[in-house]
């Protein structure tokens, strides 16, 4: 479901030319620690090229970055209820997982110790999958009923909160004054999740679609309730003691209308909204108001953010999509200093544009087109001379089955976009065609393909995940 809907990308090329040495296939079954559900199945690898063609080099020589060692993609099907796990740089399948079917909204989130979080919509359940060495499930914790919104983690990998929406509809007895009458009162689901030993507490809050961040000392769950516009605090330790009941927050501040799209940046909360982007000061488990940022003038606003691993950068994309004609729907990349409010705006040009890919050094938006779609790099390294410019445009052919012009763009053919943290890869799903295009955004290329063992309905769900990786983005995407 599209995000404005729910509230509402030399050296390196020459060495794509050569195949790495095919690892050896493991066969093996999941872990104790999480037994498989009913259709549930890991299968194991294959050889590398029967799931890659021209895999690029482990190192990219013109900048001397290597891709993060022992990192993985993993490529959610949720069309097909099946997730793969690939080997980076070679490109090798070293597992498939059926049965489970990850959440578009909520997203995916990898942890530093190489396991990566999602919701299953098929079991209702918060998903652990560990990536590395023989991939396999070591977790599943059970939810509440309602629908998943939003996941994060705490800095330290201790704990995760599930966001998910329960409204509840109370009618005034008397029918005669009609629907206009009618009260609905929102409600939310946090759900405080042990990773250490999955163990769930829940607690309901008023709010519609909550966003959740968590973080602070003491730990705290900062919780966008767009029900009251606001931003409100949770301490950890009221939701352990609190489990099954109702929680009030310990402090609240006002935030603009539509809020979607949320940050922890240090101790700096941030939240997309249709006033701008809000951002408050969470210390001592409270909140005060900092600052709003406003967005540029001509494309409105954004709904989806992310932050730089070192947190000193928000990245996002504002969007003018006034009119029916999608094609003629302009986007801008949009950059924001947290501690400073500082912001710069790159017109990225028109057309479809559903989410993007950050690394250290770029920021990747896809941009689907009459014509054949583009994507465009963004240099987000703060104090480069190329900040916030577009350093590379890579074309890639019209999608079969994607947006058509003159029909609205939600629901076809889609690409996703995933970079490997580095920046040295990036990763561009087809849907409906099971292949991802292995771009070099330093030589501006596609260097490679994977061909998936499904079709990516609608495009998937990339991410990279690289253990031992502490990234200030403690939020799903």
């Amino acid at each position: 479901m599209p995000d404005k809907i729910v509230g509402r990308v030399g050296a390196v090329g020459l060495l794509a030319l050569a195949l790495f040495a095919p690892a050896a296939a493991t066969a093996f079954t999941p872990a104790a620690a999480a037994s498989p559900q009913p259709g549930e199945q890991v299968t194991s690898g294959e050889p590398e090229a029967a799931g890659a063609t021209a895999s690029p080099g482990a190192t990219d020589q013109t900048s001397g970055t290597r891709v993060g060692p022992g990192s993985r993609l993993v490529v959610a099907d949720p069309a097909a209820s099946q997730v793969h796990v690939y080997a980076i740089p070679s490109h090798r399948r070293t597992a498939t997982i059926t049965g489970r079917t990850p959440s578009g909204h909520a997203g995916m989130l990898p942890l530093r110790d190489g396991r990566v979080l999602f919701v299953d919509e098929t079991n209702h359940e918060l998903v652990a999958l560990q990536v590395t060495g023989v991939p396999r499930i070591v977790g599943a914790v059970p939810l509440p009923e309602g629908e998943v919104t939003h996941i994060a983690v705490d800095p330290a990998n201790r704990y995760a909160v599930v966001a998910a929406a329960e409204e509840h509809d109370h009618e005034e007895e008397s029918q005669e004054i009609g629907q206009a009458e009618e009260e609905e009162e929102g409600h939310g689901i946090l759900t405080l999740v042990d990773l250490g030993t999955y163990t769930p507490s829940s607690v309901e809050v008023h709010s519609a679609h909550p966003g959740v961040m968590i973080g602070g000392e003491p730990l705290t769950v900062v919780h966008r309730n767009d029900a009251d516009n606001t931003l409100e605090t949770f301490p950890v330790s009221a939701i352990l003691a609190s489990a099954g009941g109702h929680l009030e927050p310990t402090s609240s501040v006002p935030t603009g209308a539509a809020g979607h799209g949320e940050a922890l940046a240090g101790d700096l909360a941030l939240t997309a909204t249709d006033a701008g982007l809000d951002t408050a000061r969470l210390r001592a488990g409270s909140l005060t108001p900092v600052r709003t940022v406003p967005w540029p003038a001509e494309t409105g606003r954004a709904f989806y953010v992310r932050l730089s691993a070192d947190g000193r950068n928000l990245v996002t994309y504002t969007s003018n999509e006034s009119g029916d004609d999608w094609q003629n729907w302009l986007h801008d990349a949009f950059l924001v200093d947290p501690a400073t409010g500082r912001s710069v705006t790159t017109r990225l040009g028109t057309g479809f544009l559903f989410r993007f890919g950050l690394s250290d050094r770029y920021a990747g938006y896809v941009l689907q087109q009459p014509g054949g779609d583009k994507v465009s790099f963004v240099d987000v390294r703060p104090g480069s001379s190329r900040y916030g410019k577009i350093t590379a445009n890579v074309q890639l052919g019209s999608l079969p089955g994607g947006p058509a012009v003159g029909s609205p763009p939600w629901g076809t053919q889609g690409r996703r976009i995933a970079l490997d943290p580095t920046g040295a890869l990036a990763y561009v799903s087809g849907g409906g065609t099971g292949r991802i295009s292995v771009i070099s955004p330093d030589h501006g290329r596609t260097v490679g393909t994977i061909t998936t063992p499904t079709r990516l309905d609608g495009g998937g769900a990339l991410t990279v995940v690289t253990p031992g990786r502490s990234d200030a983005d403690t939020v799903g995407r």
